[in-house]
């Protein structure tokens, strides 16, 4: 089908002509028999870009109720994660920008189209920038009362709706925040940490969480006996309702788990062996495991996978990359299949996405198109920009 003729709204007004002077019944929308059931209908609403349900969401009341319906975002967002895409957002023009693009499936495709979701202005700390189920949480530093504030902000690309979060109030003003989301209860919740030193240890204090979609949101204190400190490079990454972020205890690398759900810590001790010998990179979901990107300067690289999370047994698959690889990324996470993917943290014309695969040790790389001639004109480039894996388009509203 053409997509530059097939304008999916004009499904959404004969409906809507169908309807007018009508109410909806469990079975059928509108009193015309003919009226397709309204089952039919949900499930071609759920087939349409995201932006086009923000435009039907206008149609009516009715239709606004429809598609804020629990059920009908559930089923979207179901049919959106078969569907990953690749998510790039960069601060430029005073403005946070956020685009997206299909995630290439084979080696067959080169190029790929970024389509522009939102920009909305702001000044971000861009080391927070953290994506769970479709959202993204940024902290905001804005002038309050003559004293800079960070102000936590969440965004959602799909449908440009930006919610800003209360203050976090505490003694200390070094945070750490890390986004989770529980897929049980279809809940996303924002777990900070303050930060304080003592002599030569730094642990992190005051543990509060802050739950989105019920009611006005308010941070909580929750207790947290394991003295540790999350480390500043580390966004974190949220696997099956658990939160994974990279710490330090005694000195000692550890990996902390979250559990979303129950807000409980528990935490993943690493060998000595590996502590000393390793810096770690990044966390990244690898095909449905916690995977872990580290770094060693006489073997390039290598990927750690957490088999046995219970007896915290792990694999470890040597990978080698360009020299200067590890030095230019910013953004490294994987695909379902299992490919490493990287982009370098700074704009270049053209912009690729590079994937690793682990079996064949090779390299392939996909440009990306539309973001040049969309945001970046004349001479200037953004400072960083920055590529997320398997962004799935969600529709909920906070």
């Amino acid at each position: 089908m053409n997509r530059e003729k097939y304008n999916p709204m004009n499904h959404c007004k004969i409906i809507r002509r169908r309807t007018q002077s009508s109410t909806t019944s469990s079975t059928y929308v509108g009193e015309n028999p003919k009226t397709l059931p309204i089952d039919l209908i949900m499930e071609i609403l759920k087939r349409l870009p995201t932006k086009t349900i923000a435009k039907c969401r206008c149609v009516s009341k009715q239709w606004g109720s429809l598609l804020c319906d629990p059920y009908f975002t559930k089923s979207f967002l179901t049919r959106s994660s078969t569907r990953p895409r690749l998510l790039f957002t960069f601060e430029f023009g005073g403005k946070w920008h956020f685009f997206s693009s299909p995630q290439p499936q084979n080696g067959d495709e080169q190029v790929v189209i970024a389509d522009y979701h939102m920009g909305f202005s702001g000044d971000w700390y861009k080391e927070t920038c953290i994506l769970a189920n479709g959202f993204i949480y940024l902290n905001d530093r804005k002038m309050l009362k003559e004293k800079m504030e960070r102000v936590p902000v969440i965004c959602n690309p799909s449908t440009g709706q930006q919610v800003n979060l209360p203050k976090v109030l505490a003694k200390n003003k070094d945070l750490r925040s890390f986004l989770g989301y529980d897929p049980i209860e279809n809940q996303l919740k924002v777990l900070c940490m303050t930060v304080a030193r003592y002599r030569e240890q730094t642990n992190s204090r005051e543990h509060q969480v802050l739950t989105l979609g019920k009611g006005k949101p308010s941070w909580r204190k929750i207790a947290c006996l394991f003295p540790h400190f999350p480390e500043n490079f580390g966004t974190g990454i949220c696997i099956n309702g658990i939160l994974y972020y990279i710490a330090r205890s005694n000195l000692n690398t550890v990996i902390a788990c979250f559990d979303v759900k129950y807000e409980k810590f528990r935490f993943i001790q690493i060998d000595d062996e590996n502590s000393k010998l390793y810096w770690f990179l990044t966390l990244i979901n690898y095909k449905g495991k916690l995977g872990a990107i580290v770094y060693d300067r006489s073997i390039n690289g290598q990927l750690w996978v957490l088999d046995d999370p219970e007896k915290e047994k792990w694999s470890k698959h040597i990978f080698h990359l360009p020299d200067a690889a590890f030095w230019i990324m910013r953004s490294i996470w994987a695909t379902d299949t299992g490919e490493i993917v990287w982009a370098r943290s700074r704009w270049t014309h053209p912009f690729y996405v590079f994937y690793y695969n682990l079996e064949t040790q090779s390299v392939r790389r996909v440009e990306i198109k539309g973001i040049e001639g969309k945001v970046l004109m004349g001479h200037y480039r953004p400072e960083a920009i920055l590529t997320f894996t398997n962004h799935v388009e969600n529709v909920m509203l906070l």
